[in-house]
């Protein structure tokens, strides 16, 4: 029983006034540094080099607000599923979901106001989407352009003229 109330107080910890989108949850610093969200992000759609934000590549890079709005729903969720101490499975569903979803929406786009000057949620959803597709050991399509086109022969483009 022990075990049942210790996961129920982290469930009850973490979901409260949404402390699980910072890094460090007890001083409540480093928002949306969470690993958490790379992680949640990795498995969702970059678990492998087949997976959709590997495919959809043109949809996921940089990541959405919105996709991370969704994970951060999807994160509030799972700990819903650990509140009596026990997972119990959780319909993820609109309508139970939707104005958490909002919530965390809104915090985002006002994050991105208040840091505009930085361009720090730009950053944010690049620097997802990187570690994610690295996650999904998929090597980056810029590197392998160059080196398809290194082994061309200088007498190749001599030919030409």
């Amino acid at each position: 029983m022990e075990v049942v109330r210790k996961n129920h107080d982290l469930a009850e910890s973490l979901k409260d006034s949404s402390v699980f989108v910072f890094k460090d949850w007890s001083r409540k610093k480093g928002i949306y540094k969470t690993e958490l969200l790379q992680e949640g992000i990795n498995l969702m759609w970059f678990t492998n080099q087949n997976d959709k934000g590997i495919i959809y590549h043109k949809y996921f890079n940089p990541v959405p607000v919105r996709a991370i709005a969704l994970m951060l729903t999807a994160i509030k969720c799972c700990f819903n599923e650990w509140m009596q101490g026990l997972k119990e499975d959780i319909k993820f569903m609109s309508t139970t979901y939707g104005a958490v979803y909002n919530t965390h929406l809104g915090s985002l786009l006002r994050f991105d106001e208040c840091t505009v000057a930085y361009k720090l949620i730009d950053k944010m959803c690049t620097n997802l989407h990187d570690t994610a597709h690295f996650h999904a050991g998929v090597k980056s399509l810029i590197p392998l352009l160059a080196t398809s086109w290194a082994h061309i022969e200088d007498e190749a483009f001599k030919d030409t003229i």
